[in-house]
């Protein structure tokens, strides 16, 4: 009679082990380098992904975007552009031999991935069967304005700098 009442505690326990989805909302992603500690990650007109400054991406019309992210890597990430009804997949493009520019549109490029971003500890990955990765980096224009780029094979870049994708800000300095 005593087992009887513990089946129910043990069925909870057991299915406690399964994880769930977890979508996130509102989530903002800041890129972490050399000489880009913290910066927001915005959206230009071609929807291709940036990283600026507040000013700089102010005076160049660069959008500020928000994300709805699926922790576990199943669904794609949504994001959507602030003041506006559009809705792109954030996407990179994993299966090129050549570095390609990272961005959010409803439009894909050939061979890219929507699915597999997932968080680990706070940061940006790219889950593929065996492996986590995280190999963006940035290239800086002549306006300050970074685009992000997937480094698909590996390769130093002469033009740009690896950055790290984070879910979490800068904290801000604090002047004693």
């Amino acid at each position: 009679m005593l087992a009887w009442n513990f089946l129910p505690l043990l069925a909870s326990f057991a299915s406690a082990g399964i994880s769930k989805r977890s979508i996130e909302t509102d989530v903002s992603i800041y890129a972490y380098g050399v000489g880009i500690n913290g910066l927001l990650l915005s959206a230009d007109q071609n929807s291709t992904a940036v990283i600026a400054d507040n000013a700089t991406a102010a005076a160049n019309g660069l959008k500020n975007i928000t994300w709805t992210i699926d922790t576990a890597g199943i669904a794609p990430w949504n994001v959507s552009i602030a003041n506006s009804s559009a809705i792109g997949q954030f996407y990179i493009v994993p299966s090129s031999s050549e570095h390609q520019v990272v961005g959010f549109n409803t439009t894909l490029p050939d061979g890219a991935a929507t699915t597999g971003f997932v968080i680990y500890g706070r940061t940006v990955e790219y889950a593929t069967e065996t492996t986590y990765e995280s190999q963006f980096y940035a290239r800086n224009s002549s306006t300050g304005i970074w685009s992000l780029w997937w480094n698909s094979n590996s390769t130093s870049v002469d033009d740009g700098v690896p950055v790290v994708l984070k879910t979490v800000a800068p904290v801000p300095l604090s002047v004693d």
